[in-house]
């Protein structure tokens, strides 16, 4: 158990030892380790005299002599303890220095130390050869930026004049495009900055002739700003009127393939006719172009303008798990689904009185329509109306399916006739519709379509 602790001491020692040789001159690991061969000396003491102990014990009468196995351990346990000794001395001086150390460090000032350290590395790195080469890389580095700056200087120079030749027939090219959406507003002191080392292009809008600066993040809102002054829909007109004018001064335009992405997703819809005739000019000027748009019915008008052999539509259709697949379409089929938007919107007018009577009246001759197209596609074309569907049922006789409906569609077409075509000044029909006698009318299509 001694010599356990022993062994201890001595480890626990040696990481001391490693830590204050850091931090103290003149403390040596070599002075201050357990003496080589001490354990073994004590232990082999401790051996020899049980040996002369277990002899006495066997004859106890008999005097015992230290032989001279005995005398050799003893020697060299003095030697081991002469030893551990001088460590000792070697410890107590050494704890004589760690203390002062620390009473200095109790004194000294950290910061001041720390300053005095960076000055130090400082000095000593000013004079290492390879800031000496970083210095010389320095100067030529700044001789090269003053080079750049010069040939920068004059490439502006050059974009200016090019700018200058550029922005003006765009600015025109814009504000066409705009008149022709009828807009209402136009772009004006089309300049170009350099904010940031970028090129880029400002100008002001102009409002009922009175202009308004782009501003930016940090503008006010109670002043008048491109995000304050422009609606969604007049945001995406301008942006298309961008668009547009860039093609229009594209050298390579025919070999372009351009793609408009739900170009009328946030416009007025009275700039739905417009927007279709620029793509469709579009399309006559570049190589190829792709129309994206989750309205059917505006993608079948630009469909209806364009030569069968030059066009196709395609759907993205949702696989879920598998992803998705592009296939062909059928605007035709496509533009049917608004029947079920009037259909919602019918129950809407019944349940909450939601909805103007003009506009629900104009909903349901196309329901019956689609109805009748859908559920007998054998006996009526896809450009039958009412009008004609009724004809055929009563032709066909006892025999025709749509025959039990027959003369509610008669009642239905007679009394949503009116509403279909242009005002008649001497009919006041528009201005005497009657709520509950529409609602009946409502029930009776709604029924006819297998909703209610």
């Amino acid at each position: 158990a001694a010599l356990t602790r022993l062994d201890t001491v001595a480890a626990r020692n040696k990481g001391d030892v490693e830590f204050w040789q850091k931090y103290c001159c003149g403390i040596e690991g070599s002075g201050l380790a357990m003496p080589a061969g001490a354990v073994e000396a004590i232990r082999a003491l401790a051996t020899e005299a049980i040996r002369l102990l277990d002899c006495k014990a066997a004859m106890p009468l008999e005097p015992i002599t230290p032989d001279a196995g005995f005398t050799a351990a003893r020697d060299a346990y003095n030697c081991a303890a002469a030893a551990i000794e001088g460590v000792n001395r070697n410890i107590r001086a050494a704890n004589t220095s760690i203390m002062e150390k620390k009473e200095a460090t109790d004194t000294g000032n950290l910061k001041a130390a720390e300053a005095e350290l960076t000055d130090l590395k400082t000095i000593q790195t000013r004079h290492s050869r390879e800031v000496a080469n970083l210095c010389n890389s320095y100067t030529k580095l700044r001789e090269e930026k003053k080079n750049i700056e010069t040939l920068k200087e004059t490439v502006r120079k050059e974009l200016d004049s090019h700018t200058n030749k550029v922005v003006q027939p765009y600015e025109k090219s814009i504000n066409d495009s705009l008149a022709a959406f009828n807009a209402g507003f136009a772009i004006s002191k089309t300049k170009h900055t350099y904010s940031g080392g970028i090129a880029t292009s400002s100008y002001q809008l102009v409002i009922n002739d009175v202009p308004v600066d782009l501003g930016d993040s940090k503008t006010p809102v109670n002043r008048p700003s491109f995000k304050n002054t422009l609606s969604a829909g007049d945001r995406a007109t301008l942006a298309l009127a961008f668009f547009l004018a860039h093609l229009h001064h594209d050298p390579k335009a025919d070999k372009k393939l351009v793609v408009f992405d739900d170009p009328f997703n946030s416009q007025d819809a009275s700039r739905r006719e417009m927007t279709m005739n620029k793509i469709i000019e579009v399309s006559r000027k570049c190589a190829q172009v792709i129309v994206l748009s989750h309205d059917p019915h505006f993608l079948k008008r630009v469909w209806d303008r364009l030569p069968p052999a030059e066009r196709v539509a395609l759907e993205i259709t949702d696989r879920r798990a598998q992803g998705s697949i592009i296939k062909e379409g059928n605007l035709e089929r496509a533009c049917r689904r608004q029947t079920a938007t009037d259909i919602e919107d019918l129950k809407t007018y019944l349940e909450k009185g939601e909805g103007q009577p003009l506009d629900i009246i104009r909903k349901l001759r196309p329901i019956l329509e689609t109805h009748c197209r859908t559920t007998w596609p054998g006996h009526f074309n896809n450009n039958d109306n009412l009008g004609k569907i009724i004809r055929k049922i009563r032709e066909g006789g006892e025999n025709h399916p749509g025959k039990a409906f027959c003369e509610d569609l008669c009642a239905i077409n007679d009394y949503t006739k009116p509403y279909h075509h242009g005002e008649n000044r001497a009919d006041d029909a528009h201005d005497r519709i009657d709520r509950t006698e529409l609602s009946g009318f409502i029930k009776l299509v709604l029924r006819i379509v297998g909703t209610r």
